[in-house]
Order: structure tokens, then C-alpha cells, then sequence
């Protein structure tokens, strides 16, 4: 039976997350899609279409991003998965338009990415609503001033400024901003910044907490807080870069409990679809399934059906411009393991509520505790 092998790259934004990422396309996503695909009326879709993930690593570097998106257009790959940092989306953003690629992000969430009518799709909400969601967060928590660690990059500048506007308009103040290169590994320097801040405005700036608009470099962070104990006996919140961070609690176990580093991130409708894939995939990969675990699958999904929308039976090769084309009524039409993948005049994710998590003891171990949920159409948050 003859078969149109369809090919999409993938690329895990970080060397610890490939790992991961391949084992979940290789033994859950790519399997799935391909047994659909064999269910298909042979009548209507001939030849069938048999899909190929193939995954790379951008170890961290907008940079390499842009190099493994350029090896995949020479490879005939215009189909990409990827932009999982908000600066890597940034920084192949206009190679993809310029060279009719698709480029899906799974977590991209920078404002300054909203754009309509490019080649970039986003399955998250972009971070004006996390923005008010951690503008609230710290407001219900009755904290009057804040320190904030942010990496400086497209995603860490567009949030804080969301951030900013958001919390000043609650009363709240920036005590604080503390900008670090993304590849920072000694933040002494900028440990000392906060320390002696947070000291001089003990007294009046009381109560003060700091905000990490962080990636896996918080776990650098708060492995040197601890030797500066004014700021090391605050509250501690972060934000998405933060949530579920296995670095935390593989090499920073006892600061992070203490700290806890309340984290929002996107909710997914917990339906049973949702539940499902959670427990195949903590059973093969041992790790907890989140929003952004739900969106890769989601977005895999989106694609393998807009393939067969844009070209569902023989003829000329594939192009990615048709693809693009159907995404956003594709979309519209599925629901999926993040729940519905409706998508705005920008290409992102229409809406959506936010969870808190952070660190804590689960079951007498270090873990990921649910801490409570922000409404997006209130703008209030419910403590558990």
C-alpha cells in the first residue's frame, strides 16, 4: 500500500527537556498519530500519510534554534515544532517567514509575539493575562513591594513589563529589577543587589517578596540565596519558567520547599482526555504531565490534521503555506489534551485560566504542590 511519509522537526529548547521530549514523541505522540492515520478511508486519503518527528536539541540557544530550523528547510522540512523559548521563536521568526515554514511553539508566551498574518503559531495564551495573574498573585498574598530576578530576553522583558503595569495599578512597587544575561551561572553579584536592597527597606517597604521571571537558572538562584538571609526569609513567587522545574527539586530539594516559589502557569481542563494522557505519560517518562507537556501533543495533533486538510490525497509535494493556511479552523475544531486549541487573530492560544503551583512536601518528599487557581474573566485568585 503505497504511503506519504510526512516529516516535522522538533526542537527541545534545552538539553534537559530533549531527552524527555524524544521519548515522548518516539513512544507516545508519533504512534498514536500513525495508528490513526492507518484507520483513514484508504478511498479518500491514497496514499496514506505516515508521519516522522524528528527531534533536535537547541541547548539552550536562540542561536542554535535558528541553526536546526535552517537544517530542516535544507532537508525539505518545512514543518517545525519548536520556539519553545520566546526568544528562539523571536530569533527564527523571520527566517520562517521569509522561507514559507510553519514554526508551532508549545510555550512560547512573549507579547511582543502576537503577530498577525506570520508563520508563527503559539498554543499558549501570550503573558497578558500572566501578567495579571502574577500582578494578583502577589497582591492577595499582601505584598506592598517586590524584588525581581528576570532573564533578559524577549520572553523575561515582555513579562515584566506586564507585570509592571499590572502590580503598580494594585498599589504594588518595584523595589527591584535585577536583569541577568540568560547563560548567568554566578549570580553573587546579583544576590548582593537584592540583599542590600531588601535590607535598607526592611522597615518601611515591609511586606517586600521576590518574583523570578526565571528558567532552570532559578535553581542558581536560590542554591546562593541561602547565604543572604533577608532575602532568603521572604515569600518567593516565579511564573511559568518556573512551574514544575525538576532541576529544583533534583538539585535544590530543601531551598525549594522552603521557598516554595509560587509559579503560575496555564490550566488545562482536567477532562478525561486530559487524565488519560497524564497517566500513560507519567508511567513512561516518571514525570508529571503539564500544560506544556499537553500542548506539545496538542500541537503535534493540529498539525497531522491540517496536513490532511491541506493535501489529502496525491499530487504535488506538500507545501507548509497550505498548512498554515488551515491551522486556525483546524484548531478551532479540536479539542484537545490542554483542552480547547481555539486560536486569536495572532495565531495564540485565545484564553485561559492559570494555576498556581510550587515547591512542598508531597507524601514526606520533596514535590510539586498545588497551591491555588487564578480566574481569568474575575482577575481573582482562590487559595487552596
Amino acid at each position: 500500500m503505497p504511503t506519504r511519509k510526512i516529516k516535522v522537526g522538533v526542537i527541545a529548547s534545552t538539553t534537559t527537556g530533549y531527552n524527555a521530549m524524544k521519548t515522548f514523541y518516539e513512544q507516545i505522540i508519533q504512534p498514536d498519530i500513525n495508528i490513526y492515520m492507518a484507520k483513514l478511508p484508504y478511498r479518500r486519503f491514497n496514499p496514506r500519510h505516515e508521519f516522522e518527528f524528528i527531534i533536535k536539541d537547541a541547548e539552550g540557544s536562540a542561536v542554535r534554534h535558528l541553526e536546526l530550523v535552517e537544517e530542516f528547510h535544507d532537508d525539505g522540512v518545512d514543518l517545525v515544532i519548536g520556539g519553545g523559548w520566546s526568544s528562539q521563536a523571536a530569533g527564527s521568526l523571520n527566517y520562517v517567514n521569509n522561507k514559507g515554514m510553519l514554526l508551532f511553539s508549545y510555550s512560547s508566551t512573549a507579547p511582543v509575539l502576537a503577530i498577525p498574518n506570520d508563520n508563527l503559531y503559539r498554543m499558549c495564551t501570550d503573558d497578558l493575562k500572566q501578567g495579571a495573574a502574577i500582578a494578583e498573585m502577589l497582591h492577595s498574598k499582601g505584598k506592598k513591594s517586590v524584588i525581581v530576578f528576570q532573564r533578559d530576553d524577549a520572553w523575561g522583558n515582555g513579562l515584566f513589563n506586564v507585570i509592571k503595569n499590572e502590580y503598580e495599578a494594585k498599589g504594588g512597587k518595584i523595589l527591584e529589577r535585577i536583569v541577568y544575561p540568560p547563560d548567568t551561572v554566578d549570580f553573587t553579584d546579583y544576590l548582593q543587589t537584592a540583599e542590600n536592597k531588601a535590607v535598607a527597606a526592611t522597615v518601611n517597604e515591609k511586606p517586600i517578596a521576590i518574583e523570578l521571571i526565571s528558567f532552570s537558572e532559578a535553581v542558581n538562584i536560590i542554591l546562593g540565596a541561602q547565604n543572604y538571609p533577608t532575602i532568603y526569609d521572604l515569600e518567593w513567587f516565579g511564573s511559568d519558567g518556573t512551574a514544575f522545574t525538576e532541576e529544583l527539586l533534583e538539585q535544590a530539594p530543601a531551598q525549594s520547599v522552603k521557598l516554595k516559589i509560587y509559579s503560575t502557569i496555564c490550566a488545562p481542563d482536567h477532562s478525561s482526555k486530559y487524565e488519560e494522557m497524564a497517566a500513560r505519560y507519567n508511567a513512561v517518562l516518571g514525570q508529571y504531565f503539564s500544560y506544556y507537556s499537553a500542548c506539545q501533543v496538542d500541537v503535534a495533533w493540529v498539525i497531522a490534521l491540517a496536513v490532511l486538510e491541506a493535501k489529502p490525497s496525491g499530487g504535488p509535494p506538500l507545501k507548509a503555506t497550505n498548512v498554515i493556511k488551515v491551522i486556525p479552523d483546524v484548531a478551532s475544531r479540536y479539542y484537545g489534551y490542554s483542552g480547547w486549541c481555539l486560536l486569536n487573530e495572532a495565531g495564540d492560544r485565545y484564553t485561559s485560566n492559570y494555576e498556581i503551583w510550587g515547591c512542598g512536601m508531597v507524601n514526606g518528599e520533596p514535590g510539586f504542590v498545588y497551591y491555588g487557581m487564578y480566574n481569568s474573566t474575575t482577575g481573582t485568585i482562590t487559595w487552596e
